[in-house]
Order: C-alpha cells, then structure tokens, then sequence
C-alpha cells in the first residue's frame, strides 16, 4: 500500500502537483524559544538596516510582561493553596460547634429551650414566632411585640399549652424534644409579612470543594450550607 502512495505521489509531482504535507503537531513557545528566535534576529538582522533600539526595547518589554504575567499566575496558584489550608483548618475546628444559619427547621433540645432569630428587613409593630411540630401542628405562638430593623433573637422554654377537657383549666407541660418548624410574621405599616428566620444548627462534619470553589458545613438540620452563609458561631 505504501509503494502505491509513494508512486501516486511521483506522478502527481510529474505534472506539476504535489501533496498535501501532514500537519505538524502544534507547540508551544516558551521562555528559552523566545530567547533564541530574539538572538536569531540579532545575528541575522540587515547591517545597512540594523534594527532600532526602540523596537529591540519594545520586544523585551513585551517579553518582560509575558514573564511577569506567568510569575504572577504561579504566585497566585500559590496563594490560592495557602488560603484554601487556612480555610480547611478553621472549618474542621467548626466540628462540633453550633451555629446560626438561615432555615425553618430546628431542634428543641432534652434540656434547655430552642433559639432562633429573626431578619427584619423594617421595624414592625408586632412580630410573631410560631412553632409547628412534625405534624405540621401549632404547639406554640410567640408574640414579641414592636421590633426595630435588623437580627431579633427569640427563645422558647418549650412550654406548651394543653386545652383542658369537661370544664378543667388548661395546663402546661413541655414539648418532646425533636425537630421543630418555625415561621415569622411582622407587621409592616399596617400589613403582615413574612420575614427570614435564622436556626441555631450544629456542624457535624466539612466537605472541602475542588480548588476554586469554596467549602461547605454538613449540619444537623439544615444540611449543607456554605460558611458564608454562617450568621453567628455560638
């Protein structure tokens, strides 16, 4: 088969046509080739027209730039690395903590009560806090009456009111402890509007992302979220 194409390409050449060369592979220059090709033109530049000294400053100012712009990209890489360790290791001394981050969802502990806050984006003449179990039930509605702008802490005892029957005074006892939905409303200008909440949530371990992109917090409840979104570590 190839002294067939070697007698094709004989012919071709006989009447004048030659065949297409293969394409070489593509390559790259890099600092030591533009050197050479730069001391090339100088031993072969026209003595009756040596090149002028603007135009030899020109192309080692452009090569000083290439040079610089690689160093800087090398520093960079550098950097990069350097700030993704420092973040790995603040994240991995975040295993354990509790924190507050944006969500619906929280948890009323065996001991103590359940906290949460609230983004009120204006100040409002009521707000309201109310508590649903996993039944999607009211268990417990907080009035906190007139708030200014910004972040509302709240607390809940876990004290709920139990309706009494035949004629019996309503009593109180405490909620099971578990997962609880929370959802606010405030008064704006005379009109009810929902607003942000913020739970308190644990961190139960960190994802860290592919170089460039940034690292997340696994939690209890709110699963995975970014640390930029971590309003307050408690």
């Amino acid at each position: 088969m190839n002294e067939i194409d070697k007698a094709n390409a004989t012919s071709f050449e006989s009447l004048g046509l030659k065949t297409a060369d293969k394409p070489l592979k593509q390559q790259h220059l890099g600092q030591e080739d533009f050197m050479k090709l730069m001391t090339t033109q100088l031993n072969h530049q026209d003595p009756f027209k040596p090149m002028e000294n603007g135009e030899f400053l020109t192309q080692m100012a452009q090569f000083s730039a290439v040079t610089g712009l690689k160093d800087i990209k090398d520093e960079f890489k550098d950097l990069s690395a350097a700030l993704q360790s420092s973040q790995a290791l603040q994240a991995s001394s975040m295993v354990g903590r509790r924190v507050l981050v944006p969500g619906n969802e929280t948890e009323l502990p065996e001991q103590g009560p359940l906290k949460g806050a609230v983004e009120l984006p204006a100040s409002t003449s009521n707000l309201s806090i109310k508590i649903t179990d996993a039944k999607g039930e009211l268990v417990k509605t907080l009035d906190l009456g007139s708030k200014t702008a910004g972040t509302v802490h709240f607390s809940w005892d876990g004290k709920m009111t139990v309706p009494g029957r035949d004629g019996e005074a309503d009593s109180e006892r405490r909620a099971p402890a578990g997962s609880y939905h929370i959802t606010a409303e405030a008064l704006v200008d005379g009109k009810p509007q929902a607003v942000n909440t913020l739970v308190v949530d644990a961190v139960e371990s960190v994802s860290l992302g592919q170089p460039g992109q940034p690292m997340t917090l696994n939690l209890g409840h709110a699963g995975s979220t970014s640390m930029n979104n971590i309003k307050q570590i408690l």
